[in-house]
């Protein structure tokens, strides 16, 4: 939504700069090297840099209308998505590479988003949703000298829907499932004088199925509901600036279950994230700067009634609240210095902190867990960061660095340096090598468990890599190795409290992407394959121990999606994916410690087909797991059975 009128190719505030882009290419796509992105964080020509990043368009978003976020990425080339096809409300982790779960790093329009209550600080991927982007931007590698905490992996953008030109403009969609979903979205948006609005309402629900694995047939059906309120407005400031406010708000309630293989029939759980950010822009001859703000509040609350108690449950009830609070104030600045070298600099600073507090009712009594209160359980960071970049006919080079001061740990840096260079007109060779940090979370440092000398967690990324772009078709092979060290483990003790965070992991991932898309006529086809292997050292007491660090990740999958437009009107694409073994590791309660359980390779099929009846109707169907497999994401736990969604769109 940050952008000016004029701009109609600028993809948001920040975006992202790539090698090329993939995806269902649609009839009226551009040639790839005239795409403009913000690169980084400003208009650029997708071929003037060489860093590697995936476009998702309003278009190929359409046609996966009946998905849910983490399942759109689950397809993506280097991601894998845990929980996404799971039962609707379950929990997701997102792992970019094969890095931790916790080391991507999520904007909605730029603006850093994550829920400071969570032990990894990373936000509810249950708490977005599609229906209101415009397009999703995936950069891959340490991406912290301009993003900050958490980009040690990648980041993901998702970039909203913005204000309409047009007087009137909306949109109606209904959607049915076949387990039990009703999923309604209205928008409206339009403009009054100079004024640009926008308005999105949406209600979830699902009757969904049992979250834990029934072996038994007499489980309850784990029901998940969602609502989300999105407002846009944005105005023109005299000549040369340019103002936007956006506000969202999103709300979950879901039904939980005990654990694996373990039905509980009153635990339940409700999270609710309120956000307001704000941007203004100023665009002059050399110069264009940027002032941007934002506040979110998350709040969680986990309740496990006594009116069911599970067998394997050490209480009879118990009550959790978790509220986090995100702040953030950023400047920065574009120069165009003459001789195609570009300056871009800036300053942010961040604040959070969160407010904790559970208890539990068992045979012993009531206990009350300490506390975590935001007086204490705070930090903050000020960064400042510089970028220069260079291009030829023949390529071009970007460097830079930031400088950062945290509240609880003092000054440390990150750099970047990307080069690349055209073989030919279409051909292009680059090379990515930079670094990326992760602060501790507030529940790290502040909890019972807590370590208040915890440093953060520190990665660098080494990545080459070859691509073509074509008017037709389009590949890219990168390989790349991340390495990070201080990694932040739990470690288990024999005196109260029985554990403490400490900074004693380091680990190496290393794989290969492969992806290319073709289009000719009426027929479209993308592919990928990503190839994953990694190790973690753990060194406790003056000893190491090390494993494999793909835990729930497959070491390979494989992604081929074919598309066919039948007519004007009547689209039709298949989708499938395999996943080789995964590991997971779960606790054993008769032999009191975690054991490894492997979990078989299986192949995800879905068929989709949409029919504009007009300029004003369309219906979409999409039919998931095509092939009824069974197959596991997490040990003891239920995934997706076929299952059928039928939508209408009525837009005018």
């Amino acid at each position: 939504m940050f952008h000016f009128k004029s701009q109609c190719l600028a993809l948001g505030a920040i975006l992202f700069p790539s090698a090329v882009v993939f995806a269902q290419q649609s009839a009226d796509s551009q040639l790839l090297s005239e795409v403009q992105v913000a690169a980084p964080k400003y208009p650029q020509k997708l071929n003037q840099t060489g860093k590697v990043v995936s476009i998702i368009s309003r278009a190929q978003l359409d046609q996966m209308t009946g998905k849910s976020l983490a399942e759109v990425l689950q397809s993506q080339v280097g991601i894998s998505v845990n929980g996404a096809r799971s039962a609707p409300g379950s929990n997701q982790e997102i792992y970019v590479r094969g890095a931790n779960t916790g080391h991507v790093l999520l904007l909605i329009d730029g603006f850093p988003v994550n829920d400071p209550s969570h032990i990894s600080q990373v936000m509810d991927w249950n708490l977005l949703d599609i229906s209101s982007l415009e397009r999703i931007e995936i950069l891959k590698g340490g991406q912290s000298t301009l993003y900050g905490s958490d980009a040690m992996a990648g980041v993901i953008n998702l970039v909203t829907q913005k204000p309409s030109s047009k007087q009137v403009q909306g949109k109606v969609q209904i959607q049915v499932g076949s387990i039990g979903e009703l999923n309604t979205t209205a928008q409206v948006r339009g403009s009054i004088a100079k004024n640009l609005w926008n308005i999105q309402v949406r209600d979830f629900i699902s009757q969904g199925y049992s979250a834990a694995k029934d072996t038994m047939g007499t489980f309850e059906k784990d029901g998940f509901r969602q609502q989300q309120v999105h407002v846009g407005w944005s105005r023109p400031i005299g000549e040369k600036s340019w103002l936007d406010v956006y506000y969202q708000w999103n709300a979950n309630k879901s039904n939980l279950d005990a654990g694996p293989y373990a039905d509980e029939k009153d635990y339940t759980a409700k999270a609710n994230s309120s956000s307001l950010r704000m941007q203004y822009q100023y665009k002059g001859d050399h110069l264009t700067w940027y002032l941007r703000a934002f506040h979110e509040v998350i709040h969680r609350e986990f309740t496990n009634d006594s009116t069911f108690i599970a067998a394997n449950a050490w209480t009879n009830f118990s009550h959790s609240t978790y509220e986090g609070k995100s702040q953030g104030l950023e400047w920065y600045g574009k120069w165009s210095l003459g001789r195609e070298f570009v300056l871009l600099a800036g300053t942010e600073y961040r604040y959070q902190n969160t407010l904790q507090s559970d208890y539990s009712i068992s045979a012993y009594g009531r206990y009350d867990s300490p506390s975590l209160a935001p007086e204490k359980a705070n930090q903050s960071i000020w960064a400042t960061y510089a970028t220069v970049q260079k291009n030829w006919d023949m390529g071009g080079i970007e460097m830079g660095t930031r400088w950062n001061k945290s509240s609880n740990f003092g000054d440390f840096t990150t750099f970047t340096i990307n080069p690349y260079v055209f073989l030919t007109k279409s051909w292009k060779l680059f090379a990515n090598v930079n670094s990326g940090f992760k602060v501790p979370s507030l529940y790290q440092l502040y909890s019972p468990y807590g370590n208040s000398v915890l440093k953060p967690e520190l990665g660098t990324t080494l990545e080459f890599g070859l691509s073509i772009a074509k008017p037709a078709w389009s590949a890219r092979i990168v390989g790349f190795q991340n390495s990070v060290k201080d990694g932040i483990v739990f470690q288990s003790k024999n005196v109260d409290p029985y554990g403490q965070y400490v900074n004693v992991s380091k680990q190496n991932t290393q794989g290969i992407e492969v992806e290319g898309g073709y289009r000719k006529g009426s027929f479209n086809s993308t592919l990928n394959y990503t190839f994953l292997d990694g190790n973690l050292t753990n060194k406790f007491a003056g000893k190491d121990s090390t494993y494999s660090s793909l835990i729930r990740r497959p070491a390979h999958a494989l992604v081929l999606n074919l598309g066919y437009q039948i007519n004007a009107k009547w689209q039709v694409s298949l989708l499938h994916h395999w996943q080789a073994r995964r590991t997971d590791f779960v606790y054993d309660e008769a032999l009191f410690s975690v054991v490894s359980k492997e979990l078989k390779p299986y192949v995800w099929a879905e068929i989709q087909s949409s029919y504009q009846v007009n300029k004003h109707v369309q219906f979409n169907l999409l039919i998931k797991n095509l092939y009824n497999q069974a197959f596991v994401e997490s040990y003891g736990y239920s995934t997706q059975p076929m299952n059928l969604l039928l939508a209408f769109k009525y837009q005018w």
